[in-house]
């Protein structure tokens, strides 16, 4: 996890000083995000049993996710509506009847859909050089997961495929650092060139109910911390 937040912050000095104000009109927000996730599946147990643990991993799967907003108004910072894509994999070894680990492997994929309605705060950063943008999400979730065996092909049990998807809601606050304050002079140039009108690296927390709203089906909740970049074009 340390590594990659090194990455970010790598790539977003790097891009500084090519990347700031712009004057474009705004439309919209790119952000791509890392963080460490890992699904409540085995809270339904109560402490009696941890499959997921057994079999897959007892530590954070590495999670990303991209997300584009589209600004819907704008006034004392602005309201999008928001649309994420994630994905987190982690393979295992299938387990025997006597929770013994076998040598046959087997993968689970989840993949989080969510529909954000966003807000930035970003009148401070734009009109009184405050660099510092916080940023609120709420919205609903769709998680597809999916378990594959050995073979690559998708897992069944009691004769059911081993995939499906779980309803949920989320909600997120995040500050987002505006890269555009250390060269100005070449944002311009960018802007008009590529659209790009500001930069951002940023920290989120973002909580998670992905339990069907605590119906029958997986748990697939977590509480998340992610950095990533943002580009409002």
């Amino acid at each position: 996890m340390t590594r990659w937040i090194g990455i970010l912050v790598w790539m977003a000095l790097w891009m500084a000083p090519t990347i700031a104000a712009a004057e474009t009109p705004l439309h919209g927000v790119a952000e791509f995000k890392i963080g460490g996730y890992y699904p409540a599946i085995d809270d339904e147990f109560g402490g009696a049993s941890q499959p997921f643990r057994d079999i897959f991993s007892e530590g954070d799967l590495v999670y990303g996710e991209l997300e584009f907003d589209t600004t819907l108004w704008r006034g004392v910072g602005s309201l999008a509506a928001g649309f994420h894509i994630g994905y987190t994999t982690v393979k295992g070894n299938v387990l025997s009847s006597n929770d013994t680990a076998i040598s046959d492997t087997t993968s689970m994929t989840i993949v989080p859909l969510r529909a954000s309605l966003v807000y930035r705060y970003d009148h401070s950063a734009k009109h009184h050089s405050i660099p510092l943008v916080p940023v609120l999400k709420c919205g609903l979730d769709y998680a597809l997961w999916w378990v594959d065996g050995a073979d690559g092909e998708t897992s069944t049990f009691d004769g059911s495929q081993a995939s499906g998807g779980i309803m949920g809601a989320h909600g997120s606050v995040a500050i987002h650092l505006l890269l555009d304050i250390f060269s100005e002079a070449s944002a311009a140039s960018l802007d008009l060139n590529w659209g790009v009108n500001n930069s951002y690296f940023f920290a989120e927390y973002m909580i998670t109910r992905i339990d069907n709203f605590s119906e029958d089906g997986f748990d697939l909740s977590d509480d998340i911390w992610a950095f990533g970049l943002a580009f409002e074009f």
